[in-house]
């Protein structure tokens, strides 16, 4: 039977790893015969939202400036336009996501969708997302005939919630009791809702890893029918992509790319542009790439050196020998149950390049492509089975 599935996931602002994870979510569902879509929408919390309309009001405001003229508050949206077409294309949200902040908006909410599904990316870490909503407060009070809930790879960022308040850590234990079925990302996270909220989950793989390398590529090819073709990435190049800077990564960055005899390439602009004439004068210099572009320039590299989960996870998909330098301020676990699914753990770099192994230049690729069948079969089984 086709369900109507609502996903819901981290605002998709600038984060290259969640738009794409949304969108892999919702083709995979899709695929599965259902009719799924994203909430794009910016959950507010009750204590900002008065806040939010007089701040919705200025926004309206601002929008009518020219660049030029309000640049301080533009510039981001200019540099991050590239990313948000993607977002616009492939992720609207039906209406009846609006509004939701009321027992009105709550019901509609409840009769247009029959099953609701969080995940993936770091959803349930309190640093980064509002908890009682990602737990979907929003349609707790349909406890008895309600909408199907699940999650699907929802990813706690670490490998514990000591970033939940002990209200949160309470509501989110009551949320979580009512779901129908509960799917993590990480290892860790079996043991977080074992052990913090007396349930039972499953691991499984990032949404990302659901789709093939050839969907992928078939989303690049299509982007290149409407897109100049100096926008395509060279191939031949240690690809650089790098979340935050720090100098032991530098130096590693540097010899790794002696290492592999293929020049450095910056995937992300390395400085923001200080002012609209110095952004109008250069625009490529500045802009994000698209994701299309982010995607092509991981599946052309020689070789990639990454400090980001996605990144380390479409190195993987497209078999580009990599490096990862765990980013714990971001969030390390998901990079040792990640790197432990594929036996990849000897690619996790340390701050130099001195004790790289060697076996990161020639990876068994047959061997990770057969593990990552049997993920990716045991992932869609548990999407069957529990939509």
């Amino acid at each position: 039977m086709s369900r109507r599935v609502l996903i819901k996931t981290l605002p998709l602002h600038t984060n290259y790893g969640g738009i794409i994870q949304a969108y892999a979510l919702q083709r995979a569902i899709r695929d599965l015969g259902h009719r799924a879509f994203v909430d794009t929408d910016d959950p507010v919390p009750l204590r900002r939202r008065a806040l939010h309309r007089v701040w919705a009001v200025r926004r309206a405001v601002r929008m009518l400036l020219p660049a030029r003229v309000d640049w301080g508050w533009r510039a981001p949206r200019e540099v991050l336009a590239p990313q948000q077409r993607f977002v616009r294309r492939h992720l609207s949200t039906p209406s009846a996501v609006k509004r939701a902040d009321t027992a009105r908006g709550r019901a509609r909410l409840a009769r247009r969708f029959d099953t609701f599904v969080v995940g993936s990316d770091q959803v349930w870490r309190a640093a980064y997302a509002e908890i009682p909503e990602e737990f979907l407060e929003v349609i707790e009070e349909f406890h008895g005939d309600r909408p199907r809930r699940i999650s699907y790879a929802a990813s706690f960022g670490r490998d514990d919630i000591d970033e939940y308040s002990e209200a949160e850590r309470a509501r989110a234990t009551e949320l979580i009791r009512r779901f129908d079925a509960i799917s993590v990302r990480e290892e860790s996270g079996i043991r977080i809702c074992a052990e913090e909220f007396g349930v039972r989950a499953e691991r499984h793989l990032d949404p990302t890893m659901l789709l093939t390398p050839d969907h992928y590529r078939g989303l690049i090819a299509r982007s290149r029918t409407t897109t100049a073709p100096a926008t395509a990435p060279a191939a031949g190049r240690t690809l650089i992509y790098r979340l935050d800077a720090t100098d032991d990564m530098l130096r590693a960055e540097r010899a790794i790319a002696e290492r592999v005899g293929a020049p450095p390439m910056e995937l992300l602009p390395t400085q923001a542009p200080r002012s609209y004439a110095e952004y109008a004068a250069d625009r490529a210099r500045f802009d994000r790439p698209s994701v299309e572009h982010w995607l092509a320039s991981i599946a052309s590299a020689d070789f990639v050196v990454t400090d980001s989960y996605h990144g380390c996870v479409f190195s993987i998909l497209f078999n580009r020998p990599f490096v990862v330098h765990a980013n714990a301020r971001r969030g390390a676990a998901r990079f040792e149950s990640l790197l432990g699914v594929f036996g990849l753990e000897h690619h996790r770099a340390d701050a130099s390049a001195a004790g790289i192994d060697e076996r990161v230049f020639a990876p068994d690729w047959d061997r990770v492509n057969r593990v990552l069948d049997a993920e990716r079969e045991r992932a869609r089984a548990y999407l069957v089975a529990n939509l």
